[in-house]
């Protein structure tokens, strides 16, 4: 078996799982009080579990680069059923340490479908010479809104986790179950392929500037979405009911952004969107780091919000266009692997520059860290196929190091 494309690979089973994932994390976001309560977690405790994600979620990401190879779109039924199973452990967890255990977990199975369903996606992009990724990255953007807004609702009527979480596991046994079909029929009409040992230079150069795009526009999209609320109320006086809408109006624009872009797709190139949604980061950020007033700064929120959206699912769509079917998985965990690492980053850079410089010249930064994606993208994308990427696993193997 291997990730060879034939004939034309349904892009179905791949866009249910980035709903499922992002219903998953939306759920999971709304449930940490109620988490942070059971545990029994102090603020520091539980700061310090949540980096269990990552932990789990970075090595994850390159093992299931160089599986792809071999396994293809098996992965997609495999990972979506580990992550299902996952997202029930935190039931399990009686104290902070146990929560960050599994955490660990979630973040190794998050990762790896993460890595799994971009493969997927891309392989039917390039089979069916169309472009999905857009809409892919704006249904998780979707799942994670009604994931939040619904749990919300239930925890209102007296839910919590104990009912929550198993049905989201639930959510995501189904798709898996549904994607096996597409496995079987990707892995039976699967041709052998040669494999290319070594990436020339030009290749590895080209994903790994993608990889460095790709962090700065996650470094920019996780920092706003984790300081946006605590800029309003402290910055500019905001009750908790405005601050608290911040977070919520920036996934939305990221959603209204990536639903554009799929429309734009067929009429724009992926530098151009990538370029104007850089810009379009920077205008939104700048206003919200000048902004007088509370409705200002969110106006600006939702143009940043909109504008980086369209900037990670150009990244993705040319990597894995660029990439060959069997190292299309590795470049997709190189991208997911150093846009995880902006992640982390991301929320830790606004902080210490706030911390000497304050809270407006902070966001301050985050724009002009726009306008320098904006710039690097429209370098790194001018030529429109820069190389192949044959296995894709050097940068995955330095990456490491």
């Amino acid at each position: 078996m291997n990730s060879s494309v034939p004939g034309r690979p349904s892009p179905r089973w791949p866009l249910a799982g980035f709903l499922a994932m992002g219903i998953f994390w939306g759920t999971w976001a709304a449930l940490l009080p109620d988490i942070k309560m059971r545990v029994g977690a102090s603020d520091a405790e539980f700061g310090l579990a949540l980096l269990g994600a990552g932990v789990g979620a970075l090595p994850a990401m390159l093992l299931t680069g160089r599986l792809w190879r071999r396994l293809g779109w098996w992965l997609l039924p495999a990972t979506l059923f580990a992550f299902g199973l996952a997202a029930i452990t935190p039931l399990l967890a009686s104290t902070p340490a146990a929560l960050a255990g599994a955490l660990v977990l979630i973040g190794a199975a998050s990762g790896s479908l993460d890595v799994a369903m971009n493969a997927g996606i891309s392989d039917v992009e390039v089979a069916a010479n169309r472009k999905l990724m857009y809409g892919a990255h704006a249904l998780f953007s979707l799942g994670v809104l009604v994931g939040s807004v619904v749990t919300g609702l239930v925890r209102g009527a007296g839910a919590g986790p104990n009912e929550v979480l198993p049905l989201v596991t639930l959510a995501m046994v189904l798709v898996g179950v549904g994607s096996i079909t597409a496995a079987r029929r990707m892995a039976t009409a699967a041709t052998p392929q040669e494999v290319d040992s070594s990436a020339s230079f030009s290749a590895i150069r080209a994903l790994a500037a993608l990889a460095a795009l790709c962090a700065l526009a996650f470094l920019i999209e996780d920092a706003m979405q984790n300081w946006s609320a605590l800029h309003l109320e402290r910055e500019l006086l905001a009750g908790p009911v405005i601050g608290g809408a911040a977070p919520g109006i920036f996934a939305g624009a990221m959603f209204a952004g990536r639903s554009a872009g799929q429309w734009l797709g067929g009429r724009y190139s992926d530098r151009a969107l990538l370029v104007g949604g850089g810009l379009g980061a920077c205008l939104g950020l700048a206003v919200v780091a000048a902004a007088p007033s509370a409705l200002i700064a969110l106006a600006g929120l939702a143009v940043a919000g909109a504008g980086v959206a369209l900037v990670a699912p150009a990244l993705f769509a040319r990597a894995g266009r660029t990439a060959t079917a069997r190292g299309r998985g590795a470049a997709m965990a190189t991208l997911t692997f150093f846009g995880y690492t902006g992640f982390l980053l991301g929320p830790v850079l606004v902080g210490q520059v706030s911390q000497v410089a304050g809270l407006r010249s902070a966001i301050g930064l985050l724009g002009v860290l726009a306008l320098v994606l904006a710039a690097a993208g429209w370098l790194v994308l001018r030529i429109r196929r820069a190389g192949t990427f044959t296995q894709g696993e050097e940068l995955l193997r330095t990456s490491r190091g």
